[in-house]
Parts: structure tokens; sequence; C-alpha cells
């Protein structure tokens, strides 16, 4: 088609549009043209036993690398090719009819078979309410994507958006390679961004969504974390790659990741404004919330351990489904978010936890990997460094027997919010099954109807409370929060086995550099949380089998463990290994005494110019209304 045909087609299109929907109160928007964007994961090709093969009339190709970078492919849509997106007021309530198509493409091929994209189109999938189907030109259905945020790209509202989308494999590219076990499972991203015409007369998003923002102690932001169901695909949890996996290994290190849902419970606005976003209300720079996950073993002795650590992922985007707003970087209530695991898998959004200050939720940003030196802008260069760092990274060990036999296991994530009081919905935790076959780790929710329950896996293992054999008590402290909880078992020759978990929800003692001791140009020297634990002994109480376990499975790293004044005390190493946010450590012995009421000790990490805190926290220990020898905090 020449240049003029399609000139003239947009101009009838923009035409048609503007009478029919003059006020754009609700109704369906057109969207053609622009650019779609595959984001190709390299180890979930290889997986697949899949390559891209030829590419025709790509406008952008980065090639990708196994455990380093996706592989990218863009191709230009036609504007004589209109998609309709359905609407009411500013908020989407569908995909429509029509689809965008392509001249470009690109050939996948592997085992003897060959996937022609060449020509694709995108289109809505039948049944739900916003995902996409990639059509080859023959009309099969090659993959599908959801998960969306979308919305307008800019305030002209001239580009609208469908981004950070699970690009699924489709059953007939399963069945094309002969891999049915990977039909809905992601094989990467997809995103396109193309024209539109919606007419603003109907009013703004201020107009039609708005609340005040928190003002503790008088209000607080409340983000509850939710059992998506979004776009017709529900949450789930994936292993993205492995590295050193054979048919044969032990000790490959997977990475795992989950979809994640969220609403707004309260009745303020959350900020949600992606990091270098500039300055804006209500804190007058670019505030957003964290999203982490963890994984841990409950294993068939009763005992539990932390498998996995996540880094953490910036948000940027709210997308504020279910609700009458429209996306963009504030969260208003009763309004829901989603983010894809491909999303929760981007190199560009991912840091360590280091750099946050989890319970005032604030980011140092000076200093950070994507601000190494402090000028406020993001470095060309900042993020992960490939597709392993700041990702949560498993051991192939704690999925395989022994440690497997008759296991557990659960994913925990959880949202970091500004303001918001209520850790407890900002947590949630999902049961879920591993299972090797050949080189290939896959993981799925476990159960006929897999489970969703708010609160940190902690809980699972031990019910919040205090009964005469076990324990689930919190410490709050203006520094956050942490869990201790402990199982005391009594044995056959009438000793008891007692095991500590002590998890660390939020709790940082964070330094701050002086000279940048406020955002946007914060920086976090240090935001770690525990670095020693005491558990008080009565006297004439013998003590054995000791045990330390951590998240990171070095023993290098190891607390240490003596008796002293009374009791028995596990330190860190100098400088190393503290019991920082989000993980938790298990603390194992088996004594001579039965469990009755007292305290144990928490000590917090000392910074360049504060001492030590010491904290105890009423739980069980062995022996009789046994006390430790500190109270509430101090310093060393």
């Amino acid at each position: 088609m020449s240049e003029h045909a399609r000139r003239w087609l947009a101009a009838a299109a923009f035409a048609l549009l503007g009478a029919s929907i003059a006020h754009a109160e609700s109704g369906t928007w057109i969207a053609w043209g622009g650019e779609t964007t595959f984001h190709l994961d390299p180890d979930a090709l290889a997986r697949a036993g899949l390559r891209v093969e030829s590419v025709r009339s790509a406008q952008r190709e980065i090639d990708g690398a196994r455990g380093r970078r996706y592989e990218t492919l863009a191709f230009g849509a036609l504007d004589a090719s209109p998609l309709e997106i359905r609407h009411e007021g500013r908020a989407i309530r569908s995909i429509g009819g029509g689809a965008l198509r392509h001249a470009g493409g690109f050939v996948l091929a592997g085992g003897g078979v060959a996937i022609d994209l060449r020509s694709f189109a995108l289109r809505a999938r039948a049944g739900a309410r916003s995902a996409i189907d990639v059509v080859g030109a023959d009309g099969t259905v090659w993959f599908t994507a959801d998960h969306a945020h979308y919305g307008f790209d800019d305030a002209s509202e001239r580009v609208f958006s469908m981004r950070e989308m699970n690009l699924r494999v489709a059953d007939a590219l399963a069945a094309r390679i002969g891999r049915a076990d990977l039909a809905g499972l992601p094989i990467g991203g997809l995103e396109f961004h193309s024209h539109v015409f919606a007419d603003r007369r109907a009013g703004t998003i201020e107009d039609v969504c708005s609340a005040p923002w928190p003002a503790p102690p008088a209000t607080h932001a409340d983000l509850e974390l939710v059992a998506g169901d979004f776009s017709g695909f529900a949450d789930d949890v994936y292993v993205k790659r492995c590295a050193g996996c054979t048919a044969t290994s032990t000790n490959g290190t997977l990475v795992v990741n989950p979809d994640a849902s969220l609403r707004n419970a309260g009745t303020t606005a959350i900020a949600w404004y992606g990091k270098f976003g500039g300055a804006h209300p209500p804190y007058g720079y670019d505030q957003h919330p964290f999203l982490v996950w963890n994984l841990y073993r409950l294993d068939a002795d009763g005992g539990v351990r932390q498998i996995g650590v996540s880094g953490v992922k910036h948000a940027f985007y709210t997308v504020n489904h279910a609700c009458a707003c429209g996306g963009g970087h504030v969260l208003y209530p009763t309004c829901e978010d989603v983010y894809s695991s491909f999303n929760n898998d981007a190199s560009t959004a991912l840091g360590p936890r280091s750099e946050i200050v989890p319970h005032a939720a604030l980011w140092g940003r000076c200093g950070s990997v994507y601000d190494a030196d402090c000028d406020g802008e993001e470095d060309a260069d900042g993020g992960a460094r490939d597709l392993f760092e700041f990702r949560m990274n498993v051991a192939e060990s704690d999925l395989l027997p022994p440690l497997a036999d008759d296991a557990r296991y659960f994913i925990e994530y959880a949202y970091v919010v500004r303001d918001d009081d209520t850790l407890e919905n900002s947590i949630g935790h999902r049961e879920v099954a591993f299972a090797k076959s050949g080189a290939d780790w896959a993981v799925r929710l476990a159960g006929d109807a897999p489970d969703f329950a708010l609160g940190p896996v902690v809980d699972r293992w031990i019910a919040p409370g205090i009964a005469a054999d076990r324990a689930n008590v919190e410490l709050a402290s203006e520094l956050g929060r942490a869990r201790v909880a402990v199982q005391a078992t009594p044995l056959a020759d009438g000793r008891w086995r007692y095991r500590y978990a002590v998890m660390n929800l939020d709790y940082a003692h964070a330094e701050i550099d002086p000279a940048h001791a406020a955002p946007p140009d914060l920086r976090v020297v240090a935001a770690h949380g525990f670095d020693r634990f005491r558990v008080p002994l009565a006297a004439g109480v013998d003590i054995a089998a000791l045990a330390f376990a951590d998240a990171d499975g070095d023993a290098a790293n190891d607390w240490n463990v003596r008796v002293a004044d009374g009791a028995l005390v596990w330190t860190a190493p100098p400088a190393a290994n503290t019991l920082d946010w989000g993980t938790l450590y298990t603390f194992t012995f088996v004594a001579s005494a039965a469990p009755a009421r007292g305290d144990v000790g928490l000590d917090a990490v000392a910074t360049a110019s504060e001492p030590a805190l010491r904290y105890a926290v009423g739980a069980l220990v062995p022996g009789t209304e046994a006390r430790a020898s500190h109270r509430d905090q101090g310093s060393r």
C-alpha cells in the first residue's frame, strides 16, 4: 500500500471515530499502526528446542544470550489494520474485534519443524477480557499474551499500549513441537504501542478518580495482595531458567518467580512513580512500592527452611483494573494492579534489597546499582548484569531427594509500601510443587484447588500465638517488625527438640550517609537486621544437636554458637550474613528441659554512628519460667 493510501485510511479512521465517540464516555476506541515487540527468553526457547531462524523487516533486533539477556524483535504494525479497545470513560474494559497486522515477522525452527510468524497479527483472545492472541498468516494461534499493563503512553493520549505481557506457548505451538507439557508456559514477553484517538472532554483522571494522600497518623495506605485471575489467566509461578541442569545434575541453579496481583484496600491513594520519574506528589519525588519473593521448604520432620531469596522489583506503573480509573502512576482505592512473570524478570527493574529501608519503604537511589555516581541520572548499564542477578536463585539439591522427600514447598511474595502499616495483607503465600524431567524443571501451584493465604509462610508453619509446645510472636518496633516462632517436640528419651525460626519481616537498623540523608538523593550505606540470637537456659539444662540454617546454603558464613551467661548465643560472622529483611533463619537444638514461657533475645546490627540494639521477645524456652538477662532495647 502506498504512503498516500495509508494516510487517507488513517484520516478516514480519525473522522469516523471522532464522529462516533465525541464525548468518549463509553464505547470503542480504534488502535492502529505503531510497533509490536517480542522479548524472547533464550533459555525458554532452548528448553522448547527452538531458535529464531530468520527475521523479516524488523525495526529493531537485539540478539539474545542464554542466562544473559532476552532476544528482542520489533516490527511495525500496518495502519490499515485496526484493533478495537472497549472502554468506559478512561477505564479499559476489554479488547474487542479487529486485529493489528504486520508485514514483518520471524520464523522459529527446531526439531525438524518451522513456526512461521511472518505477517503475524494481534487480536483479542476469545473469552478473555484483555488477553491477546498472536496469530500466523494462516490463522493459527501460536502464542497468547496476558497480564498486561495497558493504557496511554503520553498526556496527549494518542498512543495506546499493552506492555509487560507474559508471552505464552499456545496449544498449537506445543503440539507442533511435540511438547504438550509446555502449553501455557511463558516463553518471553510481548508489548505493542499503537495510535489511537481518545477525546478527553469526558473528564481527566483527576475528575474521575481522586483520593487523599496518606497523612500519618490520621490516614495510612493499605495495599492488599490478591489471588489474581487477570484477563482470564490466573496468577502462577514459573521456573524461568536453570544453570548447570542436566538429566543427572544435582547442583544446578534455578531461577523461580511469580505473577503478582494486588488491590488498594485503603481509602488513600498510593504513589506508583517509576524510578527516575521526577518530582511528584505527595512526597516530591519518584516514590513507588517494592516487590520481593521467597521460597521455603517445610520438611517432613517438622522443620522449616528458607531456600530462595529474590532481589527487589521496583514498581513503576499501575493499570488500575476493576475500577473507573485509567492506568498511570497512582493506585486509587478499590483499584487493582498486576505484574506478570515476564515483568518480574526485567533486568532494568530489579536491584538488591540492601538499597531499601523497608519499614519506611525508601530507596537509596544515590550510589545504587542504577545511579552509581549519584548524579540523579539513570546509568546506561544500571540494573542486573545478567538473567540470574537479583533473581530468586534456588539450589537444585533443595528440590531433590533426600531433602525433598515428603517435604512441602511454599512461595511467598510481599509488597513494601510507604505509609502502609497493615503489613499482614501485603504478604501472601501459596503452596507449590516442583518436578524434574530430564534436564527440565517445572513448578506448579499445588493441590486441586490452589490455595492463597495472606501473611508470611512462618505463620503457616506455626500459627500466631503461644501454646504449651509452640509459639509465634511478633517483635514490633519503630525500625520494623520480625517474628520469632518456636516448635518444641518431645523425644522418646524424655528430651525435647527445639526449632526456632526468626523471620525478619521489614526490620532494618539503617545507616544513612549524612551528606545524602533524604530522597531523592538518599544514600543507604547499610540496611542490616539482626546479628545475634539468644535463648536462655535454666540451671542444669543439658544441650545437644545444635544446628543453624540460613537461606544461602554456604556453611562458611554460618552463625557461630556458644553457651554464655546462662544462654545459648548464636552470632553472625563479623560484618557478614546478618539476618536482613525478608529472610528467615532457623536455630535448632535438643534440651533436657520441657518448654516454659520465657524471653528470647534479638540484637540488631550496630551502625557507624549508633550502637547495637537489644530486643526481648516473649516466647518459649527450655526450663521453668526462664528469663533472658536483658529486657526491651539498649546497647551491648
